[in-house]
């Protein structure tokens, strides 16, 4: 541990200090690329090099934790002499002379608390975090301690997109609900939601995707001059990333569509080991006209990755995991025109027919989704099951993403028109130089606040418990951590679905049965409909021809309405229905 530093010259400018613990990954996962650690570890390279200050705050706990902050700052260029350790373990000396403690994450770390017990001394410091990845149990505990915790209304967390926003937002209503139902309670929580996207290095992109880098990843590849190659980059998880049923579907479409050479190349890990087997037989199952081949993310053979190397970027993200998308950022870097998923913060980087296509998605109505919280409350279910299956309820419209490929697979101009029209909104709006001051003009913001109220106005007044029912009401979910997935995240799909939306049976027997068939598509049966309902179902709207959602369940009153949502929204997204909806 490091010795006691007490520093008593004047704090640096805007007297920002940057709560800091390891981002190394766990040990034995050393391979793997954790979204988290390499988010936090670029961005505190371009505070290095962008922040407007001559010296570097950081609260540390471990002489690892030092040493891996001093070499960052050497990656960014930045000389050991501009940097100061503050040792977090004695919070009365070296908390109170800040402002504002940020934290790269939304976890406080008890810093609240600290300062609640500091309040005597002075200790008036806003908290400021960053928000990445927010579902999950975790995350609920991370986000219910605003709530329970002293925080302020000049505390803050950083939204990346917002959509984070709006799930953040959400949850503190819902976790507000439930402090009403429990105790009587009228709180709601203050703590400000600035939107700052997150930035990246775009010189370090302009090397990446030289011509000759093009040619020579092709050439490895194997690819013609005009074949065309669709990038995905990314975890290749159906649990925490994306299923990839909507984009093998899409390349598939593509090239019948165009008569083009299209591959499907995605690169990235497999999360878990086994997913490896689950993806190629899906793929090989509906990709006849289309190649889809999976490269390492770590491959030796491609140490720049293989920006350079694609035509288009596709990303159909489903998964309530997702909460920013990086890697639409870097493509527009990169050059690529994108077809991605109307989806949370995916949608923030695209202009929609301008620098790429944003493809529709739908998921079942607010309030349906207590089934799948319950599941992980009985330890049915883990985190990761939770998201699975609440990704296979969210159905991205591969036809339209297959349209959007094949027309810009036609289309050469529009390819280059859009690939320069995401080059300009990348360096205007992306690039590290702009984020880093948008996060300092957000601290010196709270300091002024913070400086301007008193006590009284930052803490605000909550509600006084009342005596409590001797009956609980039914909560909308198993546990107030884990808000029903649908109410949390509505705003991340392009529309719930509606009872007024038209569906309509649009596959074969045989297409269904190949659907069926893996273990990729029906791991949410326990959350659906029985199969003979299903099939009962089916079989009716075949008959139907095409039908309003509201007739649906008009025809079938004695089924769960719950498990009617999810079953629609689940036969939506593998293709076995139509939305006409998505047509609009």
């Amino acid at each position: 541990m490091l010795s006691l530093i007490i520093n008593f010259e004047p704090p640096p400018f805007m007297s920002v200090v940057i709560h800091y613990t390891s981002i190394k990954p766990p040990t034995g996962r050393e391979r793997e690329v954790f979204g988290l650690q390499v988010a936090i570890a670029d961005l505190l390279k371009a505070y290095f090099r962008y922040a407007r200050t001559e010296t570097f705050s950081f609260l540390i706990g471990a002489s690892e934790e030092w040493a891996e902050v001093q070499e960052l700052a050497a990656q960014a260029g930045v000389d050991a002499s501009r940097l100061v350790a503050y040792d977090r373990r004695f919070p009365e000396q070296n908390f109170p002379q800040f402002s504002t403690i940020f934290r790269a994450e939304p976890d406080t770390r008890h810093v609240l608390w600290q300062r609640q017990a500091l309040s005597q001394q002075g200790g008036s410091f806003s908290f400021c975090g960053l928000a990445h990845a927010i579902s999950g149990t975790e995350a609920g505990d991370v986000l219910q301690d605003y709530c329970l915790s002293p925080s302020q209304d000049t505390d803050a967390i950083i939204c990346p997109s917002r959509a984070v926003k709006s799930a953040i937002r959400a949850f503190w209503d819902s976790y507000g609900d439930y402090l009403h139902t429990r105790f009587g309670a009228t709180y709601r929580c203050s703590v400000q939601l600035p939107v700052i996207p997150l930035g990246i290095d775009i010189e370090k992109f302009a090397t990446k995707t030289t011509q000759d880098k093009r040619v020579a990843q092709r050439k490895k590849l194997g690819l013609a001059e005009d074949d065309i190659m669709v990038l995905w980059v990314g975890r290749l998880s159906a649990a925490i990333k994306a299923h990839p049923l909507a984009m093998f579907q899409a390349a598939e479409r593509a090239a019948s569509l165009s008569g083009a050479r299209v591959h499907l190349v995605m690169v990235g890990y497999f999360v878990p080991d086994e997913a490896e087997t689950q993806f190629k037989k899906l793929a090989a199952a509906l990709c006849s006209k289309s190649t889809v081949t999976f490269i390492a993310a770590n491959d030796p053979r491609f140490p720049d990755g293989l920006w350079a190397a694609g035509d288009i970027f596709l990303s159909l993200i489903d998964n309530m995991q997702e909460s920013f998308g990086l890697t639409p950022i870097e493509a527009m870097a990169a050059g690529l025109p994108r077809v991605i998923s109307d989806w949370d913060g995916y949608r923030d980087s695209v202009t929609d027919g301008e620098d790429g296509f944003l493809i529709r998605t739908t998921q079942p109505p607010a309030g349906n989704g207590f089934d799948l919280t319950a599941q992980v409350l009985s330890g049915r279910e883990v985190y990761g099951g939770f998201l699975a299956k609440a990704a296979l309820t969210v159905a991205v419209d591969a036809e339209q993403a297959g349209d959007r490929l094949a027309q810009l697979i036609a289309d050469k101009n529009l390819r280059a028109t859009m690939a320069e029209k995401a080059r300009a909104r990348v360096r205007a709006v992306y690039d590290w130089r702009h984020i880093i001051p948008a996060y300092e003009d957000l601290w010196k913001d709270l300091e002024e606040k913070k400086n301007s109220l008193s006590l009284a106005e930052r803490v605000g007044e909550g509600g006084a418990p009342q005596e409590q029912s001797q009956t609980i009401p039914r909560y909308p979910s198993a546990l107030p951590q884990l808000p029903d997935p649908y109410t949390m995240y509505a705003s991340y799909s392009t529309a719930p679905l509606d009872k007024n939306d038209h569906i309509s049976l649009s596959a074969s027997i045989e297409q269904i049965k190949i659907l069926w068939q893996h273990t990729l598509n029906t791991y949410a049966n326990d959350v659906l409909l029985s199969p003979q309902d299903i099939s009962t179902l089916l079989g009716w709207m075949g008959q139907q021809g095409n039908a309003r959602i509201e007739s649906v369940f008009s025809r079938f009153p004695a089924l769960d309405q719950p498990r009617l949502w999810r079953t629609i929204a689940w036969l939506q997204k593998l293709g076995i229905v139509k939305n006409s909806a998505c047509q609009r």
